[in-house]
């Protein structure tokens, strides 16, 4: 039973880890040479993981602080990026960072929740 629920955990997780690469996926289709998306989806990504390393370097056990800091870190750095291929600032630029930081910070707090086991139920299992 456990295992079925870290599964959907981690296919959640990459469900919606993906949302930003469909996304640019279908603007780089619909528009034939813009891939503005791509960069910025990979740099939320990098923004996400770099979030992950330092939660994990830390063992930090909350998962609320590791979803904040996925968000902030993702959506930062989505949107410089934006800015360094010539968005110009406003709404649009934040809508598309921070749904960009959004998705991969639930993905970053799924992938967490799938991979955490108990050291309870470890030790009842090696008792077994």
């Amino acid at each position: 039973m456990k295992r079925s629920r870290q599964n959907l955990f981690q296919s959640l997780s990459i469900l919606i880890g993906a949302v930003p690469f469909a996304f640019a996926l279908v603007r780089a289709v619909r528009t034939g040479d813009d891939l503005r998306y791509l960069w910025v989806a990979l740099a939320a990504l990098l923004g996400a993981t770099i979030a992950m390393a330092i939660g994990k370097a830390r063992r930090t056990r909350t998962l609320i602080g590791l979803g904040f800091t996925s968000f902030i870190l993702a959506t930062a750095l989505a949107t410089v990026v934006a800015l360094l291929l010539g968005t110009q600032f406003g709404p649009g630029l934040w809508l598309v960072g921070s749904g960009f930081g959004g998705c991969l910070a639930a993905s970053s707090v799924l992938h967490a929740l799938g991979g955490r086991t108990n050291s309870a139920d470890e030790e009842t299992v090696n008792e077994l």
